[in-house]
């Protein structure tokens, strides 16, 4: 695997750009630094081969965490896999990515690596401009022969990408689940049968991004899927976790009000698990903006509110009877959370 490694002068300018405020993150004086990394690898999305130029432009910006001021334009080889490595402190290393090769659209998406880990080879897809394919074609146009409209594919083999998904999903390989999923067919009336199961294909399709914390492809696909006539409810939710993964904070708020004011209208079984859930989302939402804060003041109120809100979403689920299985994990997850702002602020995490 080839590992791109800043010029020594990109160095300096990185090293310029970095600043330590006068009160540094806790995560950093407590956890130190890690190096963490994303390796991405470029390929044509129609073909799933390398792409057809031989270099591409790479261009990234680190988002998170703010103290480090670091971004990158490299022009490489479209064919080798390309490596982002910092040494970071926080929680997690966020990078917004863009790939641009002259032949195809510019790709950007935002990936998010647990500190001290490394992510990849990640594959992003790029799609290929179709006006560059027809002038790079010298040759004369050619009469076609119409030919008669396809018949309809038997709905097996409709449902056969969805279905290759659905199994190694459920394996949990991720990479495969992903790339199978992306592989189905639009459905023609999104309210058909097959139009349900796409929708649930796409929702899981995200789910395996995340798994490989490929959070901006994630998101992108949330969007897409909630743009649709009927996503319902776990889209949504699914959508806030990656909006606040990312650090949009704010629009994962917003996504979350959508929803508060959509669930009068379920049935009180689905309304009951989706308010918890709402309440669960909530709280890891602010959780992330503890995990970002810089200053003490923004960590103890961040972490406060944190507490409060995890709090009262363990309280309200306890009382549900019986208790789903996804909200019984979610409320693992926030006692965890809990006690780790606790942790963090030296047991003063709020009541």
């Amino acid at each position: 695997m080839a590992s791109r490694r800043p010029p020594a002068l990109l160095g300096a300018v990185l090293l310029a750009g970095c600043y330590t405020p006068p009160d540094a993150p806790s995560s950093i004086r407590a956890g130190g630094l890690e190096t963490t990394a994303l390796v991405i690898q470029a390929v044509d999305a129609g073909t799933g081969s390398p792409l057809s130029d031989a270099e591409m432009t790479v261009r990234y910006l680190v988002r998170s965490p703010i103290v480090f001021d670091a971004a990158s334009v490299d022009r490489v080889p479209s064919i080798e896999p390309y490596e982002i490595s910092h040494e970071v402190g926080d929680p997690t290393l966020v990078l917004e990515v863009r790939l641009e090769a002259d032949s195809y659209h510019r790709l950007d998406t935002v990936f998010a690596v647990p500190r001290g880990s490394s992510a990849g080879p990640l594959t992003m897809r790029l799609s290929r401009r179709l006006d560059r394919v027809v002038r790079a074609d010298p040759s004369p146009p050619t009469a076609t022969v119409p030919t008669p409209a396809p018949t309809p594919a038997p709905t097996s083999n409709i449902r056969s990408a969805l279905v290759a998904g659905d199994r190694a999903f459920e394996r949990g390989a991720w990479l495969d689940a992903a790339e199978a999923y992306q592989q189905m067919p639009g459905p023609d009336d999104e309210m058909s049968a097959y139009g349900r199961e796409y929708v649930e294909g796409k929702i899981r399709q995200g789910v395996a991004h995340i798994n490989r914390s490929e959070f901006g492809r994630a998101l992108e696909i949330f969007e897409e899927v909630v743009a649709m006539e009927a996503p319902g409810p776990n889209a949504y939710l699914r959508l806030v976790e990656t909006q606040c993964a990312v650090g949009r904070t704010e629009e994962g708020r917003g996504t979350l009000a959508q929803l508060e004011r959509a669930r009068n209208r379920m049935e009180p079984v689905q309304r009951s698990f989706v308010s918890a859930m709402i309440e669960y989302r909530r709280g890891v939402c602010t959780h992330g903006e503890f995990e970002r804060a810089e200053t003490t003041r923004d960590r103890v109120r961040s972490g406060a509110q944190a507490t409060q809100e995890l709090n009262a979403f363990v309280e309200g689920a306890r009382a549900m009877s019986p208790v789903p299985p996804e909200v019984y994990n979610a409320v693992q997850d926030a006692e965890r959370r809990v006690e780790e702002i606790r942790r963090a602020m030296g047991g003063r995490g709020g009541p």
